[in-house]
């Protein structure tokens, strides 16, 4: 494939793909650089590319795993960071444990207020490693009732968890 026949299959999509990208960065200068990491990706490989990579879906997929990607490695190098800093290591360490040791102690409290049902379902696919089948098998509710309750339960415990957080921040 040349350059030519590059840009005829694949600029048809940069409008839905850029509002994608944006979505996802919340910047115009983040969202080409994702999108341009994408095309670069898709020239690399254009010789290997199924059939369905010319399709938008398949492109708003891949831009979305992209966008994960480059979140994922600077989640890690933020964390790489962090280890690099003064101190004892023991004593940062230490310092972690206690403070993921209060978060999870602030979120089971959380979730012990949640309606039984809620509780018990997030309860199971969280900290249990649950499948949706296997909730499913035991609550009688349908995985499509599932994923909404995760889903809501979810953004649920995620405000209230910021709510709590800043209340002691401040």
């Amino acid at each position: 494939m040349d350059a030519r026949e590059f840009k005829q299959r694949y600029m048809p999509h940069h409008q839905v793909l850029y509002r994608v990208a944006y979505h996802l960065t919340g910047n115009e200068q983040d969202a080409e650089d994702l999108l341009q990491d994408l095309y670069l990706k898709l020239w690399q490989k254009r010789d290997n590319l199924p059939d369905e990579a010319m399709k938008e879906a398949y492109l708003v997929t891949m831009i979305r795993h992209l966008f994960v990607d480059q979140r994922r490695l600077k989640h890690l190098d933020a964390s790489a960071e962090l280890k690099n800093e003064d101190g004892p290591p023991d004593e940062r360490n230490l310092d972690y444990q206690i403070d993921a040791r209060d978060e999870a102690q602030k979120m089971e409290g959380l979730i012990s207020q949640l309606p039984e049902r809620e509780a018990r379902i997030i309860q199971m696919h969280l900290m249990d490693d649950r499948s949706y089948e296997e909730i499913e098998q035991d609550t009688g509710l349908s995985q499509g009732n599932i994923r909404i309750i995760v889903m809501r339960t979810k953004k649920k415990l995620k405000q209230q968890f910021q709510n709590i957080t800043k209340t002691w921040t401040n």
